[in-house]
């Protein structure tokens, strides 16, 4: 019988502390359950404020465009003859480094002077007049300031005659080594990477190459220097004569 009450008492025991670890588990995870969805909560809100502050949020206005290059400008004096201006050009025009392909070039004299031969633009187009086919090879356009084929079938090339690379003053044209047609520069669609490249590697010495948004090329009161002309004016006004009275 005493055996019997001892059973029963354990029994309930057992109950008992079995209640208690549910209730307290259970209370566990209530406890846990509500700091969660608060922190749920607040995560949901910061998100909502943040999107919303940001759509109110002013935003920067767009660069402007810079204007299209319509000429180029050239201050002879401070070429060093590095030729990046060539490489660059050659590089955009041909996808290869090629400078008989470059739509300007550089001459150096008796390993002295530097002068950058380029495209002056000029608003008579000289070699325009002087293409002798019916309709023109060769065009200017008014648009973008720059001579450029109508119809490159039209054109019968250096060899046969070359009537446009005589007439150009700044003796700029040339036929192109594949095609035999004369190599016009198109100022690269108003971003002329020749500029670009002058930019980056004249820091020292200062640019040579510059590029104008304005209509009109060269003065025409400067058409009349030619390479030669350019050359011996830099031999003349930079360079000293030894005690001989020579340059070397």
């Amino acid at each position: 019988m005493k055996e019997k009450k001892n059973n029963a008492a354990e029994e309930t025991q057992q109950k008992t502390d079995a209640g208690r670890r549910k209730f307290l588990t259970s209370s566990a995870v209530l406890g846990l359950g509500l700091p969660l969805a608060g922190l749920a909560d607040s995560a949901i809100a910061q998100a909502a404020n943040a999107k919303k502050a940001a759509g109110t949020a002013p935003t920067a206005p767009a660069a402007a465009a810079a204007p299209k290059a319509k000429s180029l400008l050239v201050e002879r004096r401070r070429c060093t003859g590095c030729n990046s201006c060539v490489f660059a050009c050659s590089l955009f025009h041909e996808g290869a480094v090629r400078p008989s392909t470059a739509r300007l070039r550089v001459l150096r004299h008796q390993s002295v002077v530097d002068v950058p031969i380029i495209c002056w633009h000029c608003p008579d187009a000289p070699c325009v007049a002087a293409c002798p086919v019916t309709p023109k090879a060769i065009a200017k356009d008014p648009e973008t300031n720059v001579v450029k084929f109508t119809d490159e079938k039209l054109c019968l090339g250096a060899a046969d005659c070359g009537s446009c690379i005589a007439a150009c003053p700044p003796e700029f044209l040339r036929p192109h080594p594949d095609t035999d047609h004369p190599i016009f520069c198109d100022l690269c669609d108003g971003d002329p990477q020749c500029v670009k490249a002058c930019d980056k590697q004249s820091k020292e010495t200062g640019q040579t190459l510059r590029s104008d948004s304005q209509i009109g090329g060269l003065h025409l009161s400067y058409r009349e220097v030619t390479p030669k002309d350019a050359i011996e004016g830099l031999m003349v006004n930079i360079y000293y004569p030894n005690l001989d009275g020579k340059r070397r």
